[in-house]
């Protein structure tokens, strides 16, 4: 009887336990439709075993902003993430406010907020793709195609 009882336990454990780890590279493509921006982010993320999460995104300068977070289980029983970092826009500092959910296909979708414009973002686990890895330079002309 007592062997039945830890199993019922054992498979009861909330669903964080059994989250997958959200740790590694991820490209954040983020969008704020009324204001007219769309921007990209590599982030890296670490996951540790309580959910919190440490790592960087790249910001507008390519420069490495510090990111933190949490990985939680919502009320429906999907992965919730949340990571915030500190960058720059046009010279002005900013705080970026990441809220989503894990999707099936293992991406990430949600809310971004900057301190007054809202906006919406996705992420894909992965290496950033080749052409993505160079910034673009402010002012450049684009590549001419044959």
């Amino acid at each position: 009887m007592k062997k039945l009882v830890l199993a019922a336990a054992v498979a009861l454990l909330p669903g964080a336990a059994l989250a997958a780890d959200l740790s590694g590279a991820w490209n954040v493509a983020g969008s704020f439709d009324a204001m007219g921006i769309k921007y990209s982010s590599a982030c890296k993320l670490k996951e540790d075993p309580a959910g919190k999460l440490s790592g960087s995104c790249q910001g507008t300068q390519n420069e490495d902003d510090a990111t933190t977070g949490a990985v939680t289980t919502g009320a429906d029983g999907k992965t919730a993430i949340e990571f915030a970092y500190d960058t720059t826009y046009q010279g002005s500092p900013v705080h970026l406010d990441y809220k989503g959910t894990e999707q099936a296909d293992g991406t990430l979708s949600g809310t971004v907020d900057a301190g007054g414009a809202d906006g919406t973002f996705t992420a894909t686990k992965g290496a950033p793709p080749a052409a993505a890895a160079a910034a673009p330079t402010a002012g450049a002309a684009p590549a001419a195609t044959k």
